[in-house]
């Protein structure tokens, strides 16, 4: 009986056994299934190429290689692609300005010799060069309104560091100190960065020392960057981009990789770092020189009018709205572009070499839904395109031109059919002129 039992209780244990085999076999397919149908949902990025396309596709990298889709592109294929939709920061409490044009969120702790210690919100202590420091600015101290229009908002700071032609803050220009209140310093250079003073050489004092406590912004002159041929490795990687993160940091490096995970992007002042897939809001084409494409609001325009209704006038503005905001269609914001009023005429000079026009047009969020307007681009005064009347409540609209042999372009932003210009907040959301 006892053996009867025994080899029962074997077999029941056996049946029991492969009973729990099959249930968790049909466990781990359910949740790989799961896994892959999770991966499947997460959200396509948008894509804009310059080619002028508009699509929803999973970019990936792999050791510099890209991928749109299943298909391999070059980064010089890809003007911009927007992770989320999430809308920039209003603004930014305290940021340091890396030279060559990034931006760090997080505070300059110090300056000690030739070492920069800097604290990022996105990547903790950073300790490097002072020369790759182009400035910084601070938190205002509590109870305090912002009193430095160029601080005020964050389409400022971008303009900054992106070198926008006409921005008020040009960091590693000059060497200056403002305070909290709109005083301000001029010095010859910042010789020591402290917790509490701030040590400046100056012309009529000498050494200066500065109490931190009171200071808004430091502006650091830097040296200009000697002309290097790019590293075997850098070459191999492409052109640089720019990246934002959804915090407002834009760091101006290469892509290696990017997967489901994080972007790995070499940059030349912090070496290699890896960032979380989450944290990425925006990367664009740095329009720099050898990239291909140029960013119309980095360049100067041979004319630039704004005709009014009536006696307002409302200048262009170059990677801002016209009212001085970040550039926001609907739930589309654009790091590049330019804002105008209408009646408004912009001209630029074309390069000898065949281009394509590409924006992402139409009325600023600012308005919150008023405005109308016709918009249409001319090359040497023969139209090329023309909208239908564009309302603030109109998604952006996607122009994408070959431009034929012609020496100036032309974007004209006129009154709609209401005649009326209140709320004709315009934008060339993304302007470019891309190789065809």
């Amino acid at each position: 009986m006892l053996v009867l039992r025994l080899a029962a209780h074997r077999g029941q244990c056996r049946l029991f056994s492969m009973l729990h085999t099959d249930v968790r076999m049909r466990i781990g397919l359910f949740l790989g299934v799961m896994c892959l149908g999770l991966a499947s949902l997460r959200a396509a990025e948008d894509v804009l190429t310059t080619k002028g396309q508009r699509r929803e596709a999973h970019v990936s990298v792999s050791n510099g290689a890209w991928k749109v889709g299943d298909a391999p592109a070059s980064v010089r294929d890809i003007l911009v692609v927007r992770f989320s939709q999430e809308a920039p920061p209003a603004r930014m409490p305290a940021g340091v300005f890396i030279r060559g044009g990034s931006l760090l969120s997080g505070s300059l702790s110090s300056i000690i010799g030739d070492v920069a210690e800097v604290g990022s919100n996105a990547f903790g202590p950073l300790k490097l060069k002072r020369d790759e420091v182009a400035g910084a600015f601070s938190p205002l101290p509590p109870g305090q309104a912002e009193n430095m229009p160029e601080l005020a908002r964050y389409s400022s700071l971008v303009a900054a560091t992106l070198g926008t032609p006409g921005a008020l803050l040009q960091p590693g220009k000059r060497c200056r100190v403002r305070f909290a209140g709109l005083d301000e310093l001029l010095a010859e250079r910042v010789m020591r960065v402290g917790a509490d003073q701030i040590l400046l050489a100056t012309k009529s004092k000498g050494v200066e020392s500065v109490g931190r406590q009171f200071v808004r912004m430091i502006e650091m002159e830097t040296p200009p960057a000697a002309a290097t041929a790019p590293s075997p490795e850098d070459a191999r990687l492409g052109p640089e981009v720019l990246v934002r993160l959804k915090s407002g940091d834009l760091l101006r490096g290469r892509v290696a990789n990017l997967d489901e995970k994080s972007l790995t992007l070499h940059t030349s002042y912090m070496g290699a770092k890896q960032i979380e897939r989450g944290m990425l809001a925006v990367l664009f084409h740095s329009g720099a020189e050898g990239s291909g494409a140029v960013w119309l609001s980095a360049q100067t325009p041979v004319k630039a009018l704004h005709i009014p209704m009536f006696d307002s006038e409302f200048p262009a503005r170059m990677d801002a709205s016209v009212d001085g905001g970040c550039i926001r269609i609907k739930d589309l914001s654009c790091e590049r572009g330019i804002g105008v009023h209408s009646r408004s005429e912009l001209e630029f000079s074309l390069p000898a070499t065949p281009r394509r026009f590409i924006s992402v047009c139409g009325i600023d969020a600012e308005t919150k839904g008023r405005g109308c307007v016709v918009a249409r681009v001319l090359a040497d005064g023969k139209e090329l395109w023309k909208s239908p009347p564009l309302t603030g409540k109109d998604a952006a609209v996607t122009v994408a031109l070959d431009l034929p042999p012609a020496k100036t372009l032309l974007l004209l932003v006129d009154f709609g059919p209401d005649d009326d210009d209140t709320g004709d907040h315009f934008d060339w959301g993304w302007a470019a002129l891309a190789p065809k």
